[in-house]
């Protein structure tokens, strides 16, 4: 059994068509049935005879992308294909078939039957499968990351609790506590990392443009980047894209970096045939090429980040939260019956993403998948949220009814009695960014109840 990334269109805008009428397709119309040709040689000898005007290396290319989807793909493999906005479909493969006169929006006559299984997202990839997600060409193998794909189509993906944890998360919520200007700053920082002589530019005259990177191909040619630069929350429109290849003049590269998402319009037009294309680069890619030249990003934004690397070769295990040895030495204090008397802990603090907040712990009244020493549970009486960034606060408490063990596992669910209640005073994060609850902490609720911010709370 084998494992492809196949897109469907520009910005796979034929994806939904796909889904909805159960197959997967790819462009080349001026290529006959490929199972008549029988051959990647004949593949190329009728390239050689249509308009695309390719190189004999082009030749060669699309010919391998041709035989693959035809030829080398078996019934059985599984195809994630895109559906824009960190979302991915999986579905099983079919027979392939020439579709000589397709009917509807998609017009590819090249396809294969395919059952659609269920739905994975980016979020939930390790940061190398994530990565070889950006893969530009139509047909791309991802065999290498089998094991993981089989864990994910069954269901294992990251609960509420589990998620604040994840690396990339983490170094998107530190980017997020950048402010605009910071933050330009940090991915001029970032493409000098990758070779580029990069500037910030100014607020006025730029015409939209915030940084400007020149990569100089040993002496062949340069490449001239303009980049735009979004830190928001909101998803990036296709009207935004327009704006940013209107400032191009020829021979200039695009992109565009956000730290939020693009909407599946906003992608279709980036990758537009006849267009200057436009590279896109969203909060989770741009978390990927982070941890992927993470030593030699400067030491001022590590700090941000709140994680170290570890000694191991993959690189999602090689980091760990730098509050690790913090909550370990509070555990031991807290659980030190000649200590104890110090102190008053009756609160669990727990951070929480968007989703997950909103899902499990405001409609559920519950949270779960709670990493806990047993001998914990019967002195904690409520559990507060932090909102990761960029909301970067403890926002709600709640009083605990019951805390039971999750699932056949060493975590527990946490029940709430009644419903949440949301504080009259946040508490945000304060100068310390280490503060940030990234695994369970214990505290006491009156202390939240009084303190200005997690300085204050954890008396630093």
């Amino acid at each position: 059994m084998s494992y492809y990334l196949i897109r469907m269109g520009e910005g796979s805008k034929y994806i939904e068509e796909g889904c909805t009428n159960n197959f997967i397709a790819i462009g080349w119309n001026e290529i006959s049935n490929i199972k008549d040709l029988g051959s990647t040689e004949a593949i190329k000898n009728e390239l050689s005879k249509t308009s695309y005007k390719y190189s004999p290396s082009q030749i060669a290319a699309q010919a391998g992308q041709l035989s693959r989807f035809a030829l080398e793909m078996a019934n059985g493999d599984f195809v994630i294909s895109p559906k824009g906005g960190g979302k991915y479909v999986v579905g099983v493969i079919g027979d392939y078939y020439f579709e000589n006169d397709p009917q509807g929006i998609c017009k590819y006559k090249h396809r294969r039957k395919i059952e659609w299984k269920k739905s994975i997202l980016k979020e939930d990839m390790s940061t190398n499968l994530a990565y070889a997600m950006g893969a530009t060409l139509t047909i791309y193998s991802l065999n290498k990351y089998s094991k993981e794909l089989d864990s994910l189509i069954s269901g294992d993906v990251y609960t509420p609790a589990d998620k604040p944890q994840r690396i990339r998360d983490l170094v998107r919520e530190g980017l997020y506590e950048l402010n605009g200007k910071e933050f330009e700053e940090f991915v001029r920082h970032l493409l000098e990392i990758i070779g580029f002589q990069a500037e910030t530019t100014q607020y006025v005259g730029d015409n939209g443009i915030d940084v400007n990177g020149i990569l100089d191909a040993e002496g062949l040619a340069n490449v001239v980047l303009r980049i735009q630069v979004k830190r928001v929350r909101g998803s990036i429109s296709n009207q935004q894209v327009l704006a940013l290849r209107g400032t191009l003049k020829q021979e200039e590269h695009g992109c565009f970096i956000t730290l939020s998402s693009f909407t599946s319009s906003a992608i279709e037009e980036a990758h537009s045939i006849g267009k200057v294309p436009i590279k896109l680069i969203d909060g989770e890619d741009l978390s990927v090429i982070v941890l992927k030249h993470y030593e030699e990003i400067d030491d001022r934004y590590k700090e941000i980040f709140g994680i170290r690397r570890k000694k191991d070769f993959n690189i999602e295990d090689q980091f760990e939260t730098n509050t690790y040895q913090e909550d370990e030495i509070q555990n031991k204090v807290f659980f030190d019956k000649n200590k104890r008397s110090n102190y008053k802990w009756d609160t669990l603090l727990c951070a929480a993403k968007d989703d997950g907040f909103k899902e499990a712990f405001l409609e559920k009244k519950s949270w779960w998948a709670v990493r806990l020493s047993s001998k914990a549970i019967p002195l904690i009486k409520y559990i507060a949220m932090y909102q990761v960034a960029p909301v970067s606060k403890i926002t709600y408490y709640g009083k605990v009814s019951a805390i039971k063990p999750f699932k056949e596992s060493n975590k527990y669910i946490i029940y709430l009695e009644g419903e949440p209640i949301k504080l009259k005073n946040p508490v945000p994060l304060g100068k310390n960014r280490y503060l940030k609850p990234q695994g369970p902490k214990y505290t006491e609720l009156n202390k939240i109840l009084i303190s200005k911010s997690l300085d204050d709370l954890f008396n630093k």
